[in-house]
């Protein structure tokens, strides 16, 4: 693929990557085929995450025991096993049809975070042109907006944020990427996008100056329904702390060159201590739960793409419909 410039929204769930995404539709980055549709009081304006490519996301993490609120890491050089081939060459077709001809298009999922190993050399072998929009929000606000949607604890909220944005930082690192706070985007969302096509040095199909006005309409005060203090309460203290000073870091590299690479590491290696001090019986719970629930998706994504639920289909639709009334 020649003049294939791809850019790769990271971030953790509520993190603002669907704001971002769609405000990158509005300059004519192409999206892909299927997108999941809006969700009222969630997503109202969208998710923008391609359909069949998230599908696959989270049938790759059900064959490792894990989903997308996993609180454990996965394991070392878990994208070289063999049982994650086949999810490599569905994506690889996927992209291949969607995006072969697209000179700029947008992957947003937050399960990219801890997901990019595997799709590093994905686009190397495609030669496509990545940067990486690093989204940053104030981990209180995501926070809040998970107990609200998910009924998430504080600390799996924290965890969580602390392990998306770790996993996001490292291994981005060394490439063209683009820090980007979700003030920013809400604040000035014309100037956001100038940023990104200045510094992923590309030139998107519709100029910001032309859809201005497109721009500037697709961001609304409503869309923001959980505003923070600048800091996390508690800071001093363990997952507050850490999460606040990794914030704080993003914050600076939004503005600046300075990598800050040495106190990431330095987080990582607390936030890794911390892991370690959970205790036996939590985490063979965790294990066991996440078995479970990966048993119990499996089955029901076999059941959902089988022939027999797909000619079924238009039948329970039609059913459903009849019921309401």
């Amino acid at each position: 693929m020649r003049n294939n410039n791809a850019l790769i929204i990271l971030g953790m769930h509520r993190s603002g990557t669907s704001l971002l995404t769609g405000l990158l539709s509005q300059v004519g980055v192409k999206m892909g085929r299927r997108l999941y549709a809006p969700q009222k009081n969630v997503n109202e304006k969208g998710f923008w995450e391609h359909e069949d490519i998230v599908d696959t996301h989270d049938e790759l993490l059900l064959s490792l025991g894990s989903q997308w609120d996993d609180l454990l890491p996965l394991n070392d050089k878990w994208w070289e096993a063999e049982a994650i081939q086949p999810f490599v060459a569905r994506l690889d077709k996927l992209v291949r049809r969607d995006f072969s001809d697209a000179e700029v298009w947008a992957l947003k999922d937050p399960r990219m975070c801890r997901l990019l190993p595997l799709w590093l050399p994905l686009l190397e072998a495609q030669q496509t042109r990545p940067t990486f929009i690093c989204m940053n929000r104030n981990p209180v606000e995501v926070v809040a907006s998970l107990q609200k949607r998910d009924g998430f604890s504080r600390e799996k909220a924290l965890v969580l944020w602390l392990s998306h944005s770790l996993s996001a930082e490292l291994y981005s690192r060394g490439m063209s990427r683009v820090f980007i706070g979700f003030d920013q985007v809400v604040n000035n969302p014309v100037e956001t996008l100038l940023k990104i096509e200045r510094e992923a040095n590309l030139v998107f199909p519709i100029s910001v100056k032309e859809a201005s006005d497109n721009i500037n309409g697709f961001v609304s005060p409503d869309l923001r329904h959980h505003k923070a203090d600048a800091a996390l309460k508690q800071a001093d203290e363990g997952l507050s702390r850490m999460a606040n000073e990794l914030y704080r870091l993003f914050q600076e590299m939004e503005v600046e060159t300075s990598s800050h690479h040495q106190l990431i590491d330095r987080i990582a290696s607390d936030f890794i201590a911390y892991q370690k001090k959970w205790n036996v019986e939590l985490l063979e719970q965790i294990r066991y739960l996440n078995e479970e629930r990966a048993d119990y998706r499996i089955k029901f994504f076999r059941i959902y793409t089988s022939w027999s639920w797909l000619l079924a289909k238009p039948v329970w639709l039609i059913e459903k419909w009849w019921r309401r009334y």
